[in-house]
């Protein structure tokens, strides 16, 4: 008994707990703050707000429905969302206790609404809930010109003997021609008591009437109308208002599904003797189809006699009715009827016999290869194809040696011959001649019968035109690496020019197959050693790409002019890959003024579809953008930089919104590339960011423009109010910017004033060796480094440099040397490793990954990541340096210093930088609140990089502040913590991508599915219609197949949520923004067995990882803190 106290008093106490707090908003609060929710993407949380408004009652409803108001008199669409989903809620099997409330409420608003276009919004609602009540209660209505037609849909909905009575009760009250939708809703609903009313409209003058009525009662299919069918029909013509003809075919077809067979025939047979004339045999066509579909093959003797009709698309039709009735008995019949055909009629009927896959017919169509008539032998290639398959091969092989119907056959053949059927044709190929032996060669090179090339090759010094062109032809396709020598002789040899684009197409395919292209490419090189055998391979270098093919091009288009240096430019156009845009830009810039323009096009073609890193293809496309010569060129560099998702190309095209030339496509472009690419990159954020996206609403023109400016303004309303990136250089003048004094232990050392004047000192000769030209800061090769006068600790930052012949540059970072720049050809210092390295350490890596540097002369782009020590570099989109720390290069033993500022080395030579930016990352950006503080949580993430987890940190990337799990394709694994808990509440937000699917591992080991050998806490886009028929334990929050979590308190997708999971030895609670989602012990859910009946070892577990179980999508984590209980 005790016990039982104790229970009820904690139900009790959990009930007072729990229970909500009082809601003193008034009713139109309540209405005002569901509304601001709409529309709503999240299913499950729509069905939340949808049981609110329920909640509200009658009056809720009415005071929602007077919110309505006509079209283009206010906004009320919120309003309508609302009321249609309630519909919608309520029309859901289950739930006829809120079906009837939505039903008398919606009844009870039309009836007080006075606008007409609110009261046809309402009816239309009554599609979804509708019932016999309302049939009674739209009644009046039915007699109203505007509202009839609704009110007539809603009856169709309730589909019941009622709505029936009650539109023929209103038609009777009313001229017939006043409301034709009544007689087709009659028609609709079969409704046989209407039929005396509707047949007195047959004879009214109106012809759209007649015409309803006609339809309506074919649909009825009362066999009492046959009679008042025919009497119309009889004195019909083909083309005639009342559509009589088509309407008795539809009475026909009701006929037979009411089993009504014999007057069903009588109405065939009266037809077939009607309509004889060219003009009405499409009627003729679907009455023979009704025939076919209820009396099977009773009606195949008169389809018999029907194929004799000269008209052959009546003929086909009958056809494709009857392909499939009947037996092998049948497929006799047709090849009898089709032996005593004319040749047309035969045509057909093979045809057919071919699609009814009877093997009886093969014999026949067989002997019909040789008829004297070619529609005969072509339908009986086909038929044979589709009867017999590949073993229609010999046969057809056979037929095509005879020189007839050669293409028809070829065709057929294509369709059944694989590589292995080649030794047929080649057998074939020897006893054929003429354009059979043509058709066998291209057969060959089709199944790429590589052996078979000395055969082709022979071929093509055939005396017969037909067979020298397609073995030619062919030769790209029987090609091969052991064929390049033949084919480079048969190219400086052949004294046919129309025969050198084969070969040249399977040299190509030759080079490609061999083991050593370079050593194969070297051999073609080798034979075509003058001027002229150079322009043969003109047409082959493009498909094999490299350097020396390229410098080969080049050569071309430079020395020669005419036809050869056009041949040249096209190769150039058509390069295989982007290499080819470094000459393109040279043309484009110092070429002939003839090829000038496209050259320009070219080039930007070639940068968009390569897959350059997006750095390197703005760089290019800033390069070549110094070449435009008018708008149009000017608007095809920047549509294409708005396709690149980075924030230097953000920054290049809002210098464009001043340019009344492209203002408009630039501000597209800094749309394009500010906001969120679907299912791709976040968008970007900070002050910056904010001024270009204002700007560039205000010059957004054009038919979709409003559509751009709201997409903005929504986009600017959400952003974050952070700092984002500033510029560091003005492009002007070195404000910002100090001289080098010394490095930072002897700065530290100096007193303000001693340091003061050195300062003073140093400034002075700055601006001696560093002066500002064409928005870059140009260093003249003498003097010290330049310094930023802020000092930075964490930070990102942009930076663009150039380097002239033999350079050697650098930035420090915190005062400190260097991210490495210099000329990858002084291989005398080790410069071949390439620019970007942390040169100066001397325990960890120090040089880059990869050269990724361009040509000296150009411009590269240096994006630089620090936080604490550990530094990433990416040179030109290329990662180089990949989270390395930067040593103290002044002081070895300690630490490097916590800031200090960014330095543009000065190493002796000329050197440029240009659009630099930086963004400082918060030492505090990710913190715990005082509170939590107090509570003794602890951070698992610090914002910045992936220190004290372990596991895949292929896929897991830190964006912004955040872990981001971006697939990259194969599974690289989970991302776990390196330490174990027992006892915990682990808190964390998470953002969702459409269709999103991870969990939360706890108490896991870092081996095995942590679903079962640990426990997954599901992290899943509930809303996804792909998850709309999960277990209820597959959602999120549940323990996984264990313990099912409380839907409906996910956010919508793209915004963030927050989540505690609290595990307290088997008791485990998932709180989701705020809401309990899961509250159970998985030891008591688990004692008869769990809820997915699988084995769950993870259960019995104390101990483990946290882990992020990565599932192939995108998703967001941020703000992770744990507390040990």
């Amino acid at each position: 008994m005790r016990k039982t106290y104790t229970i009820l008093l904690s139900l009790l106490l959990i009930g007072i707990i729990s229970s909500p707090a009082q809601d003193n908003r008034t009713l139109e609060t309540k209405i005002a703050d569901i509304l601001a929710q709409v529309p709503v993407n999240n299913l499950a949380y729509r069905d939340k707000l949808m049981e609110d408004l329920f909640s509200l009652g009658n009056e809720g409803f009415a005071q929602l429905a007077s919110m309505l108001v006509p079209p283009g008199t206010g906004d009320d669409a919120a309003t309508r969302m609302a009321i249609n989903s309630m519909a919608r809620y309520a029309s859901q099997e289950g739930r006829e206790k809120e079906r009837s409330s939505m039903e008398n409420n919606l009844l009870t608003a039309i009836g007080t609404a006075k606008a007409k276009p609110v009261q046809r919004f309402l009816i239309h609602q009554l599609n979804l809930v509708g019932s016999n009540a309302s049939i009674t209660a739209l009644q009046p209505f039915l007699s109203d010109k505007e509202l009839c037609e609704p009110v007539t849909q809603v009856y169709l909905s309730i589909q019941s003997e009622k709505a029936a009575q009650t539109l023929l009760e209103a038609l009777k009250g009313q001229a017939p021609e006043a409301n034709i939708t009544l007689i087709k809703a009659l028609g609709e609903l079969g409704y046989k008591p209407a039929v005396p009313v509707l047949t007195g409209y047959i004879g009214l003058k109106n012809t759209s009437v007649q015409r309803c009525a006609l339809q309506a009662l074919a649909k009825i299919g009362d066999p009492a109308s046959y009679k008042t069918f025919w009497e119309v029909v009889s004195h019909t013509s083909a083309y005639e208002p009342t559509m009589a003809i088509s309407s008795f075919i539809t009475y026909l077809h009701r006929l037979g599904q009411e089993n009504e067979k014999k007057l069903c025939k009588q109405g065939i047979t009266a037809i077939l003797k009607k309509c004889k004339e060219t003009s009405l045999l499409h009627y003729r066509a679907a009455a023979m189809e009704v025939y076919a579909h209820y009396f099977g093959e009773k009606a195949l003797s008169l389809f018999y006699k029907e194929i004799k009709n000269n008209d052959k698309s009546y003929r086909n039709a009958l056809l494709r009715t009857i392909v499939n009735t009947g037996d092998t008995t049948v497929t006799k019949k047709w090849i009898s009827v089709a032996k005593r055909s004319d040749p047309a009629v035969r045509a057909d009927i093979i045809r057919m016999l071919g699609q009814r896959e009877d093997l009886l017919a093969v014999t026949f169509i067989k002997t019909q290869l040789k008829n004297p008539d070619p529609e005969v032998r072509i339908t009986s290639v086909t038929a044979m194809a589709g009867l017999l398959h590949k073993a229609a091969i010999p046969e057809l092989l056979q037929h095509m040696t005879t020189g007839q119907d050669v293409t028809e056959t070829y065709q057929a053949l294509l369709s059944l011959i694989e590589k292995k059927d080649l030794p047929r044709v080649k057998a074939f190929l020897q006893k054929s001649s003429g354009k059979a032996k043509a058709a066998c060669v291209q057969l060959i090179a089709v199944r790429n019968g590589t052996e078979y090339f000395s055969l082709i090759k022979e071929f093509c010094q055939d005396p017969d035109p037909t067979v020298r062109e397609a073995s030619f032809e062919a030769l790209s396709g029987v090609a091969s690496a052991s064929s390049l020598d033949d084919l480079i002789n048969m190219l400086t040899s052949t004294d046919k020019e129309e025969y050198i684009p084969y070969i040249q197409k399977a040299i190509v395919v030759a080079i490609k197959d061999s083991k050593n292209r370079q050593e194969a490419i070297d051999r073609l090189f080798s034979v075509l050693n003058s001027p002229e055998k150079r322009k043969l391979m003109i047409n082959i270098l493009p498909a094999l790409g490299g350097q020396r093919a390229l410098d080969a091009v080049k050569d071309m288009f430079v020395n020669n002019s005419g036809e050869t240096q056009k041949a040249a430019f096209k190769a150039l156009i058509q390069w295989k890959d982007p290499a080819s845009a470094d000459v393109l830009y040279i043309i484009s810039k110092n070429g002939p003024e003839a090829y000038k323009t496209e050259a320009f096009k070219a080039y930007i073609q070639k940068i968009n579809k390569s897959g350059y890193p997006e750095e390197q293809k703005l760089l290019k496309l800033r390069k070549i953008m110094s070449l435009a010569v008018d708008a149009t060129e000017k608007k095809e560099v920047i549509n294409v930089i708005g396709k690149l998702h980075i924030f230097p190309a953000l920054i290049y095209a809002g210098k464009y919104l001043d340019d009344p030339d492209v203002q408009a496509e630039a501000a597209m472009t800094v749309k394009s590339i500010a906001l969120p690419t679907p299912g791709g990159k976040p968008g970007m954020t900070g002050q910056i960011v904010r001024d270009l996206l204002s700007k560039a609403m205000t010059l957004l023109s054009g038919p979709e423009s409003e559509y751009n400016k709201a997409q903005i303004q929504d986009y600017l309303d959400k952003m974050p109010n952070d700092v984002g990136f500033v510029s560091i250089f003005n492009g002007k003048d070195l404000s910002g910017w100090k001289g080098f004094v010394a490095d930072p232990l002897k700065l530290a050392r100096m007193s303000k004033k001693e340091l003061k004047k050195k300062q003073e000192e140093a400034n002075k000769k700055m601006h001696e060796n560093w002066r500002v030209n064409e928005n870059s800061i140009v260093f003249n090769g003498k003097g010290h480094n330049l310094v930023s006068e802020k000092n930075y600790g964490n930070f990102e930052m942009w930076i663009d440099w150039r380097i002239t012949k033999g350079g050697d540059s650098g930035i420090y970072l915190r005062g400190t040397p260097q991210v490495q720049i210099w000329d990858t050809s002084r291989r005398n210092v080790g410069a071949q490793v390439g620019s970007g390295g942390l040169y100066n350490n001397k325990r960890h890596r120090s040089t880059p990954l990869k050269v990724a540097d361009n040509p000296i002369g150009d411009w590269n782009t240096f994006h630089i990541i620090m936080v604490d020590s550990i530094v990433t570099v990416w040179l030109n989109g290329e990662l180089v340096v990949d989270h390395v720390p930067l040593e103290n290069y002044w002081d070895p033993g300690r630490p490097i210093f916590s800031e200090g500022p960014i330095e543009l080395q000065a190493h002796g030579s000329n050197l440029a930088f240009r659009d630099i930016y930086i963004r400082e990352i918060p030492d505090n950006e990710y913190h715990l609140s005082p509170q939590e503080k107090a509570d003794g949580f602890v951070p698992l993430f610090n914002g910045k990089n992936l220190d004290g987890w372990v596991g895949n940190k292929t896929d897991y990337v830190v964006e912004n502040g955040a872990i981001v799990v971006r697939p990259k394709g194969g599974h690289h694994g989970n991302l776990y913590t390196e330490k174990e808990y027992s006892d915990f509440d682990f808190r964390f937000e998470f953002k969702l991508t459409p269709g999103a699917n991870n969990g939360i591992g706890i108490r896991a080991p870092l081996e095995g599915d942590a679903a079962y050998v640990g426990m997954e806490i599901q992290v899943l886009d509930n809303t996804a219609p792909i998850y709309a028929h999960l277990k209820p334990y597959q959602y999120h929050g549940s323990v996984y197949g264990v313990i099912p979590a409380r839907r409906g308190y996910l956010k919508p997708v793209g915004e963030w949520n927050s989540e505690k999971i609290i595990a307290k030895g088997s008791h485990i609670k998932v709180i989701l923004n705020d809401h309990i989602i899961l509250d159970g012990d998985i030891k008591e859910a688990s004692k008869n067995g769990t809820l997915d009946h699988k084995d769950h070892p993870g259960l019995k577990r104390e101990k483990g990882h946290i882990g992020f179980l990565g599932h192939g999508d995108v998703v967001y984590f941020r703000n992770i803190r744990i507390k040990e209980l």
